[in-house]
């Protein structure tokens, strides 16, 4: 089945991603420099809280255009946790919500980490956070990993009781990938959630950021995710009332096998397509067909109408920077970068305001030949398709006068 449209089903929450330093306890090897190290300086905690206003607001104005009210603003880094000021952040951000924004939208605090952190911080992070996800790097010392399956125990028996989640990214080494194996069964074993993620999302990243794997390894993935995908396609969800395929789904699964396979060569892990990382349940579809699916084979969407910006906002503070989204970084101009500087977010506001207000709000036209996270953002190749799926989650008075839509 040959996908030209994607929308989002489950989890279509207004996403943000606060980059609080390149500062990390890791040196992992597929992670670029520009991504970590163990200098960088600590952000001082008044320059993260005055960031704390723009981010309200932005979240604020498209909340006011949403069908769906829910945000969730999630911390990264380097590794977020080794900040000094961390839990304070934290506070001061959820005071602000409460006292200003609670009675207009719902939002959730949670935390990307290593793990690698003590049983105290654990604690603090239940007490203040809604959910945390765990990344487990099978290269690291021993001595860390321990302590991050410690950490993993401690959020799987005392997170219900705080009301505070958990799911473990499991990154796929290559040269570990027994040992990850055996984690993936002990998760289920404990009914942790839990995403097996391929490292290295571009094809021409370096050897150690893009891993190369057996055809035996990838065989495990898409064993994976052919279970996954006919699990999804049991039940019929309520925001898509289509009667799915099975035919579709099996015709899909072949055809990822027929294009991805690969003798017993190694081969890079992203040719077979890439997880949703946040588990979203997406509809993949295109005239005749439609299948349920949180995993998708072909990630190139280049020239597709997309609406990352409807559902993503990444703040980076080492750089100073705004993006709608992270790794894609697309513009409403047909480019990549950021959408303007964190000194400066008065004008990102005031232009958002005013295309918002105008009914002049533009549409992205994906400019990056390969899509890694933000995949689940609802797109298609076709405008047509765009509108009836974006119609799903927005408002569209926004587009009334807008010369993409």
């Amino acid at each position: 089945m040959l996908v030209d449209t994607i929308d989002v089903l489950s989890g279509s929450v207004f996403q943000v991603g606060w980059d609080l330093g390149r500062r990390c306890n890791y040196d992992c090897s597929y992670c670029p420099s520009h991504r970590h190290d163990n200098f960088s300086a600590h952000a001082p905690l008044a320059a993260l809280t005055k960031n704390v206003d723009f981010l309200f607001k932005y979240i604020d104005l498209y909340m006011t255009h949403r069908n769906l009210k829910q945000a969730s603003i999630n911390f990264t880094g380097g590794e977020p946790t080794v900040h000094p000021n961390f839990i304070q952040l934290i506070e001061h951000l959820s005071a602000e919500y409460h006292s200003r924004y609670a009675d207009r939208w719902e939002c959730g605090f949670t935390v990307t980490s290593n793990g690698a952190m003590s049983e105290r911080m654990a604690t603090a992070i239940m007490d203040n956070l809604r959910f945390i996800t765990i990344s487990y790097h099978a290269e690291a010392d021993a001595v860390l990993k321990r302590q991050v399956l410690d950490r993993i125990e401690q959020f799987r028996v005392q997170g219900p009781d705080k009301q505070c989640g958990l799911s473990v990214n499991v990154m796929f080494h290559a040269e570990h990938f027994d040992e990850c194996v055996d984690l993936c069964t002990l998760l289920d074993e404990k009914n942790v959630m839990y995403v097996p993620r391929i490292i290295g999302e571009e094809p021409d990243s370096p050897a150690s950021q893009a891993h190369r794997y057996t055809e035996s390894q990838l065989a495990w993935f898409r064993d994976y995710w052919d279970r996954d995908t006919k699990r999804a396609n049991t039940v019929v969800t309520e925001q898509s009332p289509q009667t799915y395929s099975k035919d579709s789904a099996i015709d899909y699964d072949k055809r990822a096998d027929a294009a991805k396979s690969q003798s017993s060569e190694k081969t890079l892990g992203n040719n077979i397509g890439r997880p949703c990382c946040g588990s979203r349940l997406m509809c993949l579809s295109n005239s005749t067909d439609s299948i349920n699916s949180k995993f998708v084979t072909s990630r190139e969407f280049q020239g597709w109408h997309c609406s990352v910006n409807w559902f993503f906002l990444h703040l980076e503070q080492h750089s100073d920077s705004v993006y709608h989204h992270q790794t894609c970084q697309a513009r409403f101009d047909g480019t990549r970068g950021d959408i303007g500087k964190l000194s400066h977010s008065d004008a990102i506001l005031d232009q958002l305001a005013r295309d918002l207000q105008n009914g002049t709000m533009p549409t992205i036209i994906c400019p990056k030949r390969t899509c890694s996270c933000g995949l689940c953002a609802p797109k298609s190749a076709h405008k047509d398709s765009y509108k009836t799926v974006i119609a799903n989650h927005i408002d569209l008075s926004v587009f009334a006068n807008s010369a993409d839509f």
